[in-house]
């Protein structure tokens, strides 16, 4: 016969493999453009842009819009320069590394006339 604490131990041994092999929750759920969640930070993570950006790119039309239509649609972007606006979607580090992990980048660039050209989602994972 084997010991109650045995079969307690196994258990929890089983549970915890279980959890390990579950799905951790971090792929994106899809979830409609929101301008206020869309601007919501947590330090320096925006928790809902990963999840809202398959909705931007397909159901809202930024090709042609005016550089000023852009800031009032999306806000501040992180950084900019010659032509470009640039929106952090994820950047994810791990403990005290200096190299982030995960990026994940919207790229939007205007013409000369100041009208979105094109945008683009520039990802690196390490």
């Amino acid at each position: 016969m084997v010991p109650v604490m045995k079969i307690r131990n196994l258990l929890a041994l089983l549970f915890l493999c279980c959890l390990a092999c579950k799905n951790t929750g971090k792929e994106a759920k899809q979830e409609k453009f929101d301008k206020i969640k869309w601007g919501t930070t947590y330090g320096a993570q925006y928790p809902y842009r990963d999840n809202m950006l398959t909705d931007l790119i397909t159901n809202y039309e930024l090709t042609g819009l005016k550089k000023g239509e852009v800031v009032n649609l999306l806000g501040p972007p992180n950084r900019s320069g010659s032509g470009y606006l640039f929106y952090t979607i994820v950047y994810e580090y791990r403990g005290n590394s200096p190299v982030p992990l995960h990026t994940k980048t919207l790229v939007i660039k205007f013409a000369k006339d100041s009208t979105v050209e094109w945008r683009e989602i520039h990802e690196e994972k390490r």
